[in-house]
């Protein structure tokens, strides 16, 4: 077990508006890019008969040729990268490697390149296989940081876009492929070194930073031995030791919304001096006497319960290992053996200040004193543009640790029976441990600060005047404005010191897996080889929710002396979030007439070292608590048996070569998941009817399991027709699967009880249908039918023309309904009805175009020949729909009654989880002998991103540009220097919650440079 060690609108609508635009430039440069190598040879490709000695391509300009070569070559569409030597691949991560790859884009966090979306669409639709095996994460879905395993440790990476029985199903939009070299293949030998610097400049306008360049060192030794008794015997072994920051500035507001009523008959739903709009939500039930919901038409306003800004010092280490063992006893038999290790340590030390309270809205009709003179402006859709409030000003001091450990790797085996028949085995594990702990204590506004002086803009429970201001002038954030109220001032925070200490994170996930597979080779004029194979999987992952301890400390004179010790002397970054302010301040601090005060404006405030107040709060160190039995835990374990069938074929029809495969794909998985309940009493009134249900804390836990079993058939077939040398028709359909994510399938239910203005309910079932379920484990897989068409032209070894088309149509779809479950309820079995999310029987569809265009002008006078571009371009539409679980349609159960009633939603439905409609990236690059430069474009529209804990609440990532730079040069057969810089225009991250117009958060990470060298002996 590893444990921590202690220690607005306007800006949405010009950003969509490039959409189109680019689409359209993309479209023109894809069609005229390779007009001009119709008849041109390439300056490299000897003519037919010529004895001309040919010359090797490296640098970037052979990697496109190696990746043009593998396109040309597959029998499936097929996207890739290779490169002769390991620590080749152009890029700092996997992550930024498989986005120079068509239709492949990536969610940031933390500035670098993490969950790959196929074709625009989610990760989990995609699957991603190391060597040939699945790949465990700490995530709990299925997808695969990428931003954990370095470039330099791989050689090549590959997207399947079109399904083949042999491949391991999960693979909707495709898979990625992963591979690490076999030394003997490799065939000599050679040491390797690369060192790199990296440079963040916004690092340097933090004070005290972890660190203020950081390092990235590679190593690895390949070499091969012939004995005389055992045969040939190669080994690898190489590894990666990084550590860097992650600078990262935010503002964000938190993921639990309300709908806040606005009746325009009073005031019911904002605040009037009385409670807050947790208690005028909308009521969007429909009648079913009437048919409509009882406040259609009414207006409202999606308010969070809080803003806060944040700032960030991080520091990240992760070390990466890889090895590999060739042996090959004869030219019958081989035996490999690898295996990879990768541990990540991030620790980040956070400043947060909150504005609590963010649900109790002003009224504007109603006159309160000291109310700010900011009127209340909302959209159509309900989202905030500017209003007053009463808010507590908060502090929250945090300090964060993250332990991520992946281990992976597996034996496998080829044996020659003879000249036509091979077969193969490999068994793997793939394992992943996520510990993530922190400790943050919160200290509040109040009447008096904590000298005991009266704080002039604080109220009676220590609520200012405040008045927010979004997407104002230019700002891409909320802007606060407060009435006498000092924020620079740690004084000022003195009242309800508390610190929590949580197990944030408690995740394991690990894959066993064994497969053996033949393959025969015809003699048929039609038919090369028929494959087979059988696979066993199991899949386990448990997971603790948060467990947490929570400390208080009213003590005036031991907070007075901690605030004193543990603040910072100053503010911990210089401009900070000025990039995305426009030029104004996070905070504007007036007096009673209007006046802006110095003292509290601009864009610091107080802030804390979080051990030395967590230390004052608690009284000793902090301890990162163990997790603990709770209704919320997931334990999991999946059983997967999958048998194949496959042959290829390489024939001719008329004039034509056609060569590609058919085969059929047989899958059976069995999931058991294991969660804990808790007994369950009623609660009676007055009248001895039925009040509430509640769970019995008196007595222990039980566990119960659920699951279910499935078997779905997936047929495929590739087809590539030769048109022409150097025109080529593909086609494809195939059925394929993406199972639902291991934390989705929980059997935990959960029980708050009715709120006290809730009406009785008729029956004990009637209650328990309040239950909050963390999961259901008989979630049926996503399953689709397929179809790809694209045509591709290859004129030289450096230029490709493709066009294809795509169609999938979606078996299911995700929504909320009920199921029947057993609880104990007065010591006695019930059977009721529960809300969970289920796939449901609907269909839905995809269909897109993707373009590739690869071209060097070589034909070209002077140094214009020595510069080249890959663009690519992808498009997609789609009618798939998912309902925010708060805001959204669906089908819910009346807690009066027991009965399923339908929801109209306020927001309008998402797309697929991570479907953008529009991916473009470019590469454009200059090579001059051993010089090479390039510049990298990256964009993505934006998209709907789940969150792990609440999948079902709708979060939008806005639009996103990247600019990317790389330029190399090779001074010797052995030395290589190289700088790269990624985000380099600074491109901030921009998300809204739960519409696409309401703010959500802002991340600015700034641009990141790294340079260094490459040593080879």
């Amino acid at each position: 077990m590893i444990k921590l060690n202690k220690v607005s609108q306007a800006f949405l609508s010009s950003n969509r508006s490039n959409v189109l635009a680019k689409s359209i430039c993309a479209t023109a440069l894809l069609s005229l890019i390779a007009l001009p190598a119709t008849s041109q040879e390439t300056a490299d490709a000897p003519a037919a008969g010529d004895d001309t000695e040919v010359i090797q391509v490296k640098g970037i300009r052979g990697t496109i040729q190696d990746s043009i070569a593998i396109k040309k070559l597959s029998t499936s569409i097929v996207d890739g990268l290779s490169a002769d030597d390991i620590g080749e691949l152009p890029a700092l991560s996997i992550g930024e490697a498989l986005e120079t790859l068509t239709g492949a884009s990536s969610h940031r966090e933390q500035g670098g390149a993490t969950e790959i979306s196929i074709r625009g669409l989610g990760p989990f639709l995609g699957s991603t296989v190391f060597n040939g095996r699945e790949a465990a994460n700490g995530s709990g879905d299925r997808s695969v940081n990428f931003s954990q395993f370095p470039s330099e440790l791989f050689n090549k990476i590959e997207i399947y876009k079109t399904q083949e029985a042999s491949l391991i199903e999960g693979g909707v939009s495709g898979q990625i492929s992963l591979g690490t070299m076999k030394p003997l293949d490799y065939g000599k030998r050679r040491f390797q070194v690369q060192a790199k610097a990296n440079w963040n400049p916004a690092e340097g306008d933090i004070e005290n930073s972890a660190r203020d360049f950081g390092t990235r060192f590679t190593a690895s030794y390949v070499d091969q031995f012939e004995t005389e008794n055992f045969g040939e015997i190669g080994f690898s072994i190489g590894g990666q030791k990084r550590s860097n920051t992650n600078p990262e500035q935010e503002a964000r507001t938190t993921s639990g919304w309300r709908d806040c009523r606005i009746d325009p008959n009073g005031a019911e739903g904002l605040y009037d001096d009385g409670d807050d709009c947790d208690d005028g939500g909308i009521n969007n039930q429909i009648d079913p006497v009437t048919g409509v919901s009882p406040d259609a038409g009414v207006p409202y306003l999606f308010v969070p319960s809080s803003y806060s800004y944040r700032q960030n010092t991080s520091d990240d280490s992760r070390d990466s290992i890889f090895g590999a063992i060739q042996w090959r006893p004869n030219e019958s038999f081989e035996l490999n053996v690898d295996a990879e290790y990768a541990e990540r340590l991030f620790s980040e030390k956070r400043n947060d200040l909150v504005f609590a309270s963010s649900r109790r809205v002003d009224d504007p009709t109603v006159d309160r004193e000291g109310q700010l003179p900011v009127d209340l402006v909302i959209t159509d859709g309900g989202s905030l543009v500017s209003g007053t409030y009463r808010q507590r000003i908060e502090t929250l001091s945090t300090y964060l640790e993250r332990l991520e450990e992946y281990k992976g790797g597996g034996v496998s085996f080829a044996y020659d029976v003879n000249d036509v028949l091979t077969i193969t085995g490999d068994l793997s594990v793939s394992e992943t441990e996520r510990r993530e702990g922190l400790y943050h204590t919160r200290l509040q506004s109040e009447p008096n600060d904590i000298l005991g002086n009266p704080v002039p803009g604080a109220a009676d429970g220590g609520y200012i005047n405040t008045a927010v201001e979004i997407g104002q002038n230019g700002s891409l954030i909320p802007l606060m404005t407060i009435r006498n109220f000092d924020v620079t001032n740690p004084n000022n925070f003195a009242d309800s010191a508390r610190t929590r200490v949580d197990q944030n994170q408690f995740r394991n996930n690990k894959i066993t897996a064994f497969r053996t597979d033949f393959e025969y080779l015809t003699d048929s004029d039609v038919f090369s080889s028929v494959k087979g194979g059988l696979r066993f999987s199991k899949l386990e992952f448990d997971s603790n929710p948060r467990t947490r301890d929570t400390f208080t400390n009213d003590d005036d004179s031991v907070m007075y002396e901690a605030i004193a010790r543990c603040q910072d002397s100053q503010f911990p970054e210089s401009g900070f979030l000025t990039s995305v302010t426009g030029g104004q301040p996070l905070i504007t601090n007036v007096d009673d007439n209007g006046s802006v005060i110095s003292q509290g404006t601009g864009n610091a405030y107080a802030s804390f070292d979080p051990l030395c107040l967590a230390t004052a709060v608690i009284g000793s160190a902090p301890v990162i608590p163990e997790p603990r039995p709770s209704v919320a835990n997931v334990e999991v374990e999946e059983e997967t048996t999958a048998a194949y069938i496959q042959a290829d074929y390489d024939t001719e029809i008329g004039d034509y070569a056609l060569r590609g495969n058919f085969g059929v794909r047989y899958v059976n998985t069995d999931v058991v998941s294991r969660s804990l309940r808790g007994a369950l009493i009623t609660v009676l009134n007055s009248e001895g009817a039925i009040s509430n249900i509640v769970e019995d804390t008196s007595v222990d836990l039980y566990e119960v399991a659920g699951g279910s079993s499935y078997t779905e058939i997936l047929p495929s077939v590739n087809a590539v027709l030769d048109l022409d040398d150097d025109l080529l028709l593909r086609g494809a359909i195939y059925r394929a699967l993406s199972r639902p994510s291991p934390s989705d399938m929980g059997f935990g239910r959960s029980f708050s009880g009715l709120s006290d203005d809730s009406e009785d309910p008729a029956t004990i079932e009637a209650a328990i249908g309040t239950a909050t379920a963390n999961g259901n484990p008989n979630i049926q897989p996503f399953t689709s039918w397929n179809a790809d068409v694209a045509i591709e032209w290859y004129p030289n070894d450096d230029t490709l023309l493709a066009f294809g088309t795509y169609y999938k149509s979606f078996e299911g779809g995700f929504e909320n309904n009920s199921t029947t479950e057993t609880f104990i309820v007065d010591g006695q079995p019930l059977d009721t009805l529960v809300t969970v999310q289920e796939t449901t029987e609907d269909t839905s569809t995809i269909y897109g175009v993707e373009m590739t265009a690869t071209h060097a002008f070589n034909y070209l006078p002077s140094f214009w020949q020595n510069f080249g571009v890959k663009l690519s371009y992808n498009w997609a539409d789609s009618d798939f729909e998912v309902e925010d679980a708060n805001f959204g349609a669906s089908t819910v159960i009346d807690n009066s009654t027991g009965e399923s009633v339908e929801r109209i939603g306020l927001v309008a439905p998402a797309e697929i989880f991570g479907f953008s409609d529009t991916v473009i990236s470019g590469q454009f690059y200059y090579q001059e002998g051993d010089f090479n430069a390039q510049l990298i474009y990256k964009y993505r529209s934006e998209y709907f991103q789940q969150y792990i804990s609440t999948p079902g609440n709708l979060r939008y990532v806005d639009d996103t540009a990247v600019i990317e730079a790389r330029v190399s040069y090779k001074l010797n057969k052995n030395l290589k220097l190289s700088v790269e810089a990624i985000n380099i225009f600074d491109e901030p991250k921009r998300q809204f919650i739960p519409s696409r117009e309401n703010f959500g958060e802002i991340n600015v990470y700034g641009p990141r440079i790294y340079a260094g060298f490459v040593y080879k002996l």
